[in-house]
């Protein structure tokens, strides 16, 4: 009964001086706002990414110069995986059950007769391999094939954007369309895949890597990158083995020699992103901490002019019967409520972030429940601590001193 009553007593408290009180709830908020808000949206980063890696498949890892993270210009020492050793990989390697070879070139204009588009597409030059790799499928017509890549077959298959925006009311099979100036037949449409962090899927189209090299990249001075599927997960571990010793004998690096590529994985691109996203929940939780920390100085001083203003109120209750421990209890009840209702504040401003940007990322975002159960815990241990003192000094006050207090 008496919890409840400094319950109410503490929600009359904050009525009755909103400002100040508004303001405390205020930077408590943001406090825990800094640990939730960035721990719920990290999570939903996180789901994306392991749901990205997904579409890659659990036994399919990738060969190219730089890292996925480079860091101090590892991959401006190494030479270029030219398109020649890259083919001559995927000739000679027998135990993958697929290898494609892949070149992206950004800020591609896509022409069709009379419409033009802004430089926002980007060509994929790709072989046969490239669709089943990546996870993408063929909506209507047919994807390029060994023979298109062999001869560097001046063909193309576009993703859902292109379609969208120069054939939606018709086939675009058989269509020519324009590549900064080269043209090219399509022979294909794929099926959308919709968009990650913002960033559609279905914006470029697919070109036999072999005419890509041709015509919009060097095939000396540009790196191309090799996805690997593995036959199974089982086999995965000794297929890299191969891989890795394969590429070593094709650029030449002799014994104890480190490896001039990289090579990736699933587990290592969640390793290395859950180590990035870690440091950023740290840089929240301290944040948060230190505004934690303001809003308990807060608590005390808001706790300590209730005493004074309440001073009359204390006397009162004293000389009917409540003890020094009841007084100390109810302040200190009142000072966690305070705390308490500032977090929930926080918690929820926090999970909606995370919500939002899970339906920006098109996935449902966790909840972080430990980050949750955490806050309220520091928001108790606060109105605690930082109650005490207010509460000890209003249970020590001499009750007849206090009914003379005017």
């Amino acid at each position: 009964m008496q919890v409840t009553e400094s319950v109410r007593m503490a929600i009359g408290a904050i009525r009755a001086n909103k400002l100040r009180a508004g303001l405390t709830l205020l930077s408590i908020s943001i406090g825990v706002f800094a640990i939730v808000g960035v721990a719920a949206a990290v999570g939903a980063l996180t789901a994306s990414i392991d749901k990205q890696l997904e579409s890659l498949g659990r036994s399919t890892f990738i060969i190219q110069r730089d890292p996925a993270f480079a860091m101090g210009g590892v991959g401006d020492r190494r030479a270029q995986i030219t398109l020649r050793q890259a083919m001559d990989f995927k000739n000679r390697f027998t135990a993958a059950q697929e290898v494609s070879l892949t070149n992206f070139i950004g800020g591609v204009v896509i022409k069709f007769e009379e419409k033009s588009s802004d430089p926002t597409f980007f060509i994929v030059g790709g072989d046969e391999s490239y669709l089943p790799t990546n996870d993408f499928t063929v909506e209507e017509g047919r994807s390029i094939d060994p023979m298109d890549v062999q001869n560097g077959s001046d063909v193309v298959v576009i993703g859902a954007d292109v379609a969208n925006k120069f054939f939606s009311q018709r086939s675009a099979i058989g269509k020519q369309i324009k590549l900064n100036g080269y043209p090219y037949t399509v022979v294909g449409v794929l099926q959308s895949k919709g968009a990650v962090f913002g960033q559609s899927q279905d914006n470029f189209v697919l070109i036999p890597i072999t005419s890509a090299a041709r015509r919009f990249f060097d095939e000396w001075g540009s790196s191309v990158s090799m996805a690997i599927r593995a036959p199974s997960i089982e086999t995965l571990e000794e297929t890299m083995d191969q891989a890795i010793g394969l590429m070593r004998i094709i650029r030449r690096l002799d014994i104890g020699k480190e490896n001039d590529f990289e090579v990736i994985t699933n587990e290592s691109l969640s390793e290395t992103f859950g180590g990035i996203t870690k440091y950023v929940s740290w840089f929240g939780a301290i944040c948060g901490g230190f505004a934690l920390l303001a809003a308990g100085i807060g608590i005390m001083n808001i706790m300590l002019v209730s005493v004074k203003e309440r001073t009359r109120e204390i006397g009162i209750r004293k000389a009917i019967g409540a003890t020094s421990g009841n007084i100390l209890s109810q302040f200190i009840i009142e000072a966690v409520t305070l705390c308490q209702l500032g977090a929930l504040i926080g918690i929820g401003i926090g999970v909606g972030m995370g919500l939002a940007v899970g339906a920006l990322l098109g996935i449902v975002a966790p909840i972080p429940w430990g980050s949750v159960g955490i806050s309220v815990g520091i928001c108790l241990l606060i109105g605690v601590v930082f109650g005490s003192f207010p509460a000890w000094k209003a249970s020590q006050l001499d009750p007849i001193e206090a009914l003379r207090y005017e």
